[in-house]
């Protein structure tokens, strides 16, 4: 994968629980890169991390420029703590959709809540909206 073309990343990066950082940098690799040579017309993903964690996103929110696999913040490898060695970096999203210790995606046709959203929260999570709870 460290092969593959890598992105230098500036965004902002919103937490469920009321918190932001303004102008975050990363390194990842763009998810438009990896599926490059992959069939994405299936209308959603679930992102698996180990652990356990899963995470669900509409396709059209992990293409176009809109997702990456992080590998380095700010400039140095991501530490475990963080997510690292990878970690999915979805800004535009709250960032538990960024799913930490990323170790597979699959493609579905019905979407499939995670394990954040199956105890509560938005099926989606936009920050904008305030997207924080199954009510919201």
């Amino acid at each position: 994968m460290m092969r593959l073309p890598t992105e230098r990343i500036t965004a902002d990066i919103h937490c469920v629980t009321r918190w932001s950082k303004l102008g975050t940098t990363w390194t990842g690799i763009s998810l438009d890169v990896l599926f490059e040579d992959v069939d994405v017309r299936y209308p959603y993903a679930l992102v698996r991390s180990y652990g356990g964690y899963t995470t669900n996103l509409p396709m059209a929110d992990l293409t176009g420029g809109k997702a990456w696999i992080a590998y380095e913040f700010d400039g140095r490898p991501l530490t475990p703590e963080h997510g690292g060695p990878a970690r999915l970096l979805v800004p535009h999203l709250y960032f538990w959709k960024s799913a930490k210790w990323v170790s597979g995606l699959s493609f579905t046709t019905t979407d499939q809540p995670g394990f954040w959203e199956r105890h509560g929260y938005h099926n989606y999570g936009d920050p904008w909206r305030e997207q924080r709870h199954t009510d919201d």
